[in-house]
C-alpha cells in the first residue's frame, strides 16, 4: 500500500507479494520501495485485489493518515502498527533501513495505569521510549508508567520543561490568553500585547526575566491581577529554572531515529485547551529539531482534545499546515480519534484513512461528505445504506481504508492499479510488541 501522493514508476507492481514483501513481478525478487512494512490484510470482495493480499505501508514516503472508529474497535492498535513499521527494524515486518523518529502526543484526564499511551509499550521490544509529563503530575504518571514490561530497560520520565529560547513572542502571546476555552481576550492582554511588541520591536531574545520585569511595572486591577498571576503560575511550572540545568534536559525535543517521544499531559490541573496550546509548542519544537529521517507523528484518542476551542482550532491549524508541507519537513502525520466530525479539514488532506466500527449516524455523513471513495460509493440510498451497515458489521481490528493514490489494485494484466474512488476491506496485522488497549473483561480468554 503506497501513501506516497507520487506515482511509483511505471513497472512497479503493487502489491504483487512474496511472503512479506512487495516485488516488482510475480517472479521478482526485487522490492518496490526501499522499505516499507506490513499494515495488514486484505478481506474484502474487491475484484482487483487477490483474497488475504498483504497490505503494506510505504514508511520511505511522507503520509498523513487518519483512523476512526469506536471505542475498542482497533484504530489505536492499527496506529501502534504504523508506529512499529517506522521505529522498529523487524524482518517479521518487511524492511526498515533508515527507522524515522517517533512523536506521540496523548492526553488524558484519567492518569491510572489504564490511561497510559499505548505507544509506550513499544519499549517492550527494545524502543527507547522517552515520556515528558507536566510536573504535578509527574510522580503518578511514573507509577504507571513503570509498570509496563520493559520499562526499567528502555523507558525514562522526564519532566516537560521550557527554556526562554523556545518560547517566542507568538508562543507567549498564545500562553498568556487565560480564556482561550471560552474564545474570550482576557483584559489584562493588552497590556501583555503592549509589553510583547516593545520587546519585538527591540529584536532581543525573549527571556522570562525581562519580560516580568517589565510587567511588574504596570498597574493592574485586583480582578486583572489575580487571573494573570494564574496563568503566569501554570507557565512558571513548565520553565526550567535558569540557575538549575538538569542533566539530560538540553536536547529534550531532539529525536533520533528509532525512538519514540511521548508528550503525555494528563494532569487534572491542566484543561483541554491548555493542552492543546502546550502541545502546538511542542509540536513547532519537535519539526525545527528533527533527524535527517525525518519523524512520524501521532495523535492518539484526538478526540479528548481537539475539540471547539479556539486553542485546539490552532493546534488543528498548525497540523494541517504540516501536513501539507509533509514532503518538504519529511514528517508522517497519524491521528487516530473516536469522532470523525472533530476536523472536516483532517480528513480532506489525510492522503489515507482508516475507518474501523461504529454506528453513529452523524460520523458516517461526516466521512460521506469527506471521503472522496465514501461519496462515490454512496449515490443511491440502496447504496448508503450498504456502506453504513457494512461498517456497522466490521469486527474488531477490521476496517474499511480509503486511499486514492494507493497502488493496492492490479488489472487483468498485472499492472498496478490505484485504488481510486473505491474503498478496501483490511484487517490490521498482529502486534509485535505488546498490546495495552486490550479490552478488561470479567472473564478473560487467552
Amino acid at each position: 500500500m503506497v501513501t506516497e501522493n507520487h506515482s511509483p514508476p511505471p513497472n512497479l507492481l503493487v502489491p504483487t507479494c512474496s511472503k512479506n514483501h512487495p516485488t516488482t513481478t510475480t517472479t521478482s525478487t526485487t522490492p518496490v520501495l526501499p522499505q516499507y512494512g506490513l499494515l495488514g490484510f486484505h478481506i474484502g470482495e474487491h475484484a482487483e485485489i487477490d483474497a488475504k493480499e498483504p497490505v503494506f505501508l510505504n514508511t520511505n514516503a511522507p503520509s498523513s493518515v487518519f483512523i476512526c472508529g469506536s471505542q475498542g474497535s482497533g484504530k489505536s492498535y492499527t496506529l501502534s502498527c504504523m508506529l512499529e513499521n517506522c521505529l522498529l527494524v523487524s524482518e517479521e515486518l518487511g524492511i526498515l533501513r533508515q527507522p524515522v523518529a517517533g512523536v506521540v502526543f496523548h492526553y488524558d484526564v484519567d492518569s491510572t495505569n489504564s490511561a497510559v499511551s499505548e505507544a509506550a509499550s513499544l519499549c517492550s521490544r527494545g524502543i527507547r521510549v522517552r515520556v515528558l509529563v507536566s510536573p504535578s503530575n509527574k510522580f503518578k504518571l511514573e507509577e504507571a508508567y513503570s509498570r509496563l514490561p520493559g520499562a526499567a530497560e528502555n523507558l525514562e520520565i522526564a519532566t516537560l520543561m521550557f527554556k526562554d529560547q523556545h518560547l517566542s513572542i507568538e508562543r507567549m502571546l498564545r500562553l498568556m490568553a487565560f480564556s482561550e476555552a471560552e474564545g474570550n481576550v482576557p483584559l489584562y492582554m493588552e497590556v501583555i500585547q503592549k509589553i510583547l511588541r516593545q520587546m519585538a520591536i527591540q529584536g532581543t531574545q525573549f527571556t522570562m526575566a525581562a519580560f516580568e520585569q517589565l510587567l511588574d511595572k504596570e498597574s493592574f486591577i485586583p480582578g486583572q491581577r489575580s487571573m494573570m498571576n494564574m496563568r503566569l503560575d501554570l507557565l512558571r511550572s513548565f520553565l526550567q529554572p535558569q540557575k538549575k540545568k538538569k542533566k539530560g534536559m538540553d536536547n529534550v525535543f531532539e529525536s533520533k531515529p528509532g525512538t519514540l517521544t511521548i508528550v503525555d499531559l494528563s494532569d487534572p490541573f491542566i484543561d483541554s485547551a491548555t493542552v492543546c496550546l502546550l502541545f502546538e509548542i511542542c509540536l513547532g519544537l519537535v519539526k525545527e529539531n528533527r533527524p535527517d529521517a525525518g519523524l512520524v507523528i501521532a495523535l492518539d484518542e484526538a478526540h479528548k482534545y481537539l475539540n471547539d476551542s479556539p486553542a485546539a482550532g490552532n493546534f488543528t491549524n498548525r497540523l494541517l499546515t504540516t501536513i501539507r508541507e509533509q514532503r518538504h519537513n519529511a514528517t508522517r502525520i497519524l491521528i487516530a480519534t473516536q469522532e470523525p466530525t472533530l476536523s472536516s479539514k483532517l480528513l480532506d488532506l489525510c492522503s489515507v484513512s482508516i475507518v474501523h466500527h461504529f454506528k453513529s449516524p452523524a460520523w458516517f455523513t461526516t466521512i460521506r461528505n469527506h471521503l472522496g471513495g465514501a461519496s462515490s460509493l454512496t449515490g443511491t440510498s440502496t447504496e448508503l445504506e450498504k456502506m453504513f451497515e457494512s461498517i456497522m458489521n466490521l469486527r474488531t481490528g477490521e476496517s474499511l481504508v480509503f486511499a486514492p493514490e494507493a497502488y493496492v489494485c492490479q488489472d487483468e494484466l498485472l499492472a498496478p492499479q490505484k485504488l481510486g474512488a473505491g474503498a478496501m476491506k483490511m484487517r490490521t496485522r498482529k502486534r509485535v510488541g505488546l498490546d495495552r488497549g486490550k479490552s478488561v473483561l470479567a472473564v478473560n480468554r487467552n
